[in-house]
């Protein structure tokens, strides 16, 4: 845990693993959250959808902390020896990409309309980086209005916005 912002929030790092159907071997992980503290002095974690870039940037300097980048040196050394000791597992996360890369949503003609697969943000640029303009829920429809890259263009609340192409089937 690092403290976040300001006295009343942290940033959480949260080690697990994740089990894959049909694999014997669990997958380590490392997740990381940022946790507020509310008017009633509850603690809760800020959604992907409430974060802001100011946030974002936040924890991503976290990232250059020593006992950070040692965490997440023991995580991923976790993880690639799971894949050693399991060929199935390997397999399976060496595969996981190419549903996406070959989904629906990318060779759909504009005009089309793709479901959201999971939560997602709304951006006003085709980059992870651009502002957050708003959200979407898993099952939304949007209309594809064109693509840059692996950013489906979209329009949001009567303004152009993009969304990445493997959130949405």
């Amino acid at each position: 845990m690092k403290k976040g912002m300001d006295d009343n929030s942290y940033v959480v790092y949260t080690k697990g693993s994740f089990i894959c159907k049909g694999i014997d071997t669990p997958a380590p992980s490392l997740w990381s959250s940022y946790v507020v503290k509310d008017s009633d002095g509850t603690y809760r974690i800020l959604g992907d959808l409430e974060q802001n870039t100011t946030v974002s940037t936040y924890m991503d300097s976290l990232k250059s902390d020593e006992d950070v980048k040692k965490l997440t040196a023991e995580v991923q050394a976790e993880y690639e020896q799971a894949q050693k000791d399991d060929t199935a597992l390997a397999q399976f996360l060496d595969g996981l990409g190419e549903e996406a890369d070959t989904s629906s949503s990318e060779t759909s003609a504009d005009g089309t309309m793709l479901t959201v697969t999971e939560g997602c943000n709304v951006r006003a640029e085709a980059n992870s980086d651009s502002e957050i303009i708003g959200g979407l829920d898993e099952g939304d429809q949007v209309q594809k209005m064109g693509q840059e890259g692996d950013w489906i263009q979209i329009e949001y609340d009567g303004q152009t916005g993009y969304v990445y192409s493997g959130l949405l089937q």
